[in-house]
């Protein structure tokens, strides 16, 4: 995978070492910005420079930011320990008028890539979002924001936890029912497998149930003005 390497002026550079087993998912809260831009803001709050590993513009294109085995600053503390940030530009949430209410599909398949690509060097358990964490808990953060499609993304990078799960044959059989009955209703070819047309079709469906959702909170804002 491509990766464009910048040169960043740190204002330290006594990184602690790390060994990443979680992705972490964030957003620039801003409609246009560069990894520049991030590692100055960041410097800005007396920060080392850029806390993110890696930034992702809406074009698919991929910048390094801190090295994978230095610790990141994108959490509270402790948090930080063996993640990697990767932070996209945009504003995926409710925020005046930088508000974006779609994530680009080119940066969406840049970031499956990009926490693919990830996954061949280091043993991911989870891939998580910035919002899942106590310290944005607890500032009401929604970061990547209520608009990224997080269900749908999780399920095309193959699930947010990586832990084996034991499914018995039970569930099995429920799975391959469920799988003929959805390719069924959507007029694929019947076979009770989950190849990449079912695939492909289900994420489309999820897609389209996100964006009926996002619309139908748009009606009733404006139904209680």
């Amino acid at each position: 995978m491509k990766i464009i390497e910048e040169k960043y002026a740190w204002a330290r550079t006594n990184f602690t070492t790390q060994k990443p087993d979680t992705i972490v998912i964030h957003h620039a809260l801003s409609p246009k910005c560069t990894a520049q831009d991030i590692h100055r803001w960041h410097l800005d709050r007396g920060w080392m420079g850029i806390a993110y590993h890696y930034f992702v513009r809406k074009d698919g294109s991929v910048y390094r930011g801190r090295q994978e085995t230095h610790k990141g600053g994108h959490l509270l503390g402790d948090e930080n320990n063996n993640t990697l940030g990767i932070c996209l530009e945009g504003c995926y949430t409710d925020y005046g008028s930088l508000t974006e209410k779609t994530v680009p599909e080119t940066q969406i398949q840049a970031l499956i890539e990009l926490c693919n690509d990830i996954k061949k060097r280091w043993t991911i358990k989870a891939i998580k979002r910035h919002a899942d964490y106590v310290s944005a808990q607890k500032e009401g953060k929604d970061c990547p924001g209520k608009y990224f499609p997080w269900v749908v993304f999780l399920r095309r990078t193959g699930g947010g936890n990586m832990a084996a799960v034991v499914v018995n044959d039970t569930w099995k059989d429920k799975a391959v029912d469920f799988v003929v009955k959805f390719q069924q209703a959507t007029g694929l070819t019947v076979d009770g497998k989950a190849g990449n047309d079912t695939n492909a079709k289900l994420n489309a469906v999820l897609t389209e149930i996100e964006n009926l959702k996002k619309r139908l909170d748009e009606i009733r804002v404006k139904a209680t003005l």
